[in-house]
């Protein structure tokens, strides 16, 4: 038997009782009854629990920031495996690393279940497919120096699984995001780090768009922000490393220039032609005052 096949039939990640994510809210029960502003009101004050949660996780999202940074330091890389929402806020993330910090693309990767069609509709079945995720992992040659995290609002996702079954397999750093606290995971199978905080069920019942998809795209900004400023990407906290390929960026790095030199905004323009458009050239040339 191929190893992907045996990746497909293995025993699922479980969870113990009824997911979060899965269960009726019970301050939403007559959504279809309520006013426009009551319902309004009833989803912010939901949105209002996810930062209360993630900030209970807050030592183990560091934890996982220091992760990421050691790796990028080994030269090595960061992929997000998901599905659906979860998938593409992870490709979201990761196509913002390049023109923010000056990467590589293969720096950061998000791969999503379907493929890149599944972007922009959905691919019935993608996510089910566990040998898909391993597939995913040996063609990018995972490594030890890598990351690989799992996101899955549910946190069973076969494909999302069989993506850190296999990293775990090449001695990769696995993590697992996900808003179940219930599950059961084989020991082979435990991530190195698993970030899974309680959000409580969803406004619309399963609907991870709306609670889950906030709380990813809070975590995945700290995955990738704070562990580019542990890598000497940010000065102060201005992007020094920005690619400024339109009007907008070209001004935000003349102003950067001249915030840590104190030169005109002639001079910064200056300097930055003079140095092709790279901040730190400029900075380093003009002087940091």
């Amino acid at each position: 038997m191929r190893a992907d096949k045996k990746i497909k039939t293995a025993p699922a990640v479980r969870s113990k009782k009824l997911s979060p994510t899965e269960q009726r809210n019970p301050r939403s029960i007559k959504l279809d009854k309520m006013s426009t502003v009551a319902s309004v009101q009833l989803m912010l004050s939901e949105e209002a629990k996810v930062t209360r949660a993630l900030s209970a996780r807050s030592a183990l999202i560091a934890k996982a920031v220091n992760v990421v940074a050691r790796a990028f330091q080994n030269g090595g890389r960061l992929f997000y495996f998901g599905a659906g929402t979860s998938g593409r806020l992870g490709v979201l993330d990761a196509s913002e690393c390049p023109p923010t910090f000056r990467t590589a693309p293969e720096m950061v990767q998000g791969i999503i279940a379907g493929g890149d069609v599944a972007l922009r509709r959905s691919v019935e079945g993608a996510e089910d497919d566990a040998a898909a995720g391993a597939r995913e992992v040996r063609l990018q040659r995972v490594g030890r120096n890598d990351v690989v995290v799992g996101i899955a609002a549910s946190g069973t996702t076969p494909f999302v699984w069989g993506a850190l079954a296999e990293a775990k397999k090449r001695d990769a750093t696995a993590i697992l995001i996900c808003f179940n606290p219930h599950l059961k995971i084989p020991p082979m199978l435990r991530p190195k780090i698993i970030i899974a905080p309680d959000l409580g069920p969803e406004v619309l019942t399963g609907s991870t768009r709306l609670k889950c998809g906030t709380a990813t795209k809070l975590i995945l900004n700290m995955l990738t922000t704070l562990a580019m400023v542990r890598v000497g990407k940010v000065m102060s906290n201005l992007m020094v490393d920005v690619l400024p390929g339109n009007a907008k960026l070209r001004d935000r790095a003349m102003r950067i220039v001249c915030d840590l030199t104190r030169d005109s905004y002639a001079e910064a323009k200056a300097a930055l032609e003079t140095n092709g458009w790279v901040i730190r050239k400029a900075v380093a040339r003009r002087g940091r005052k």
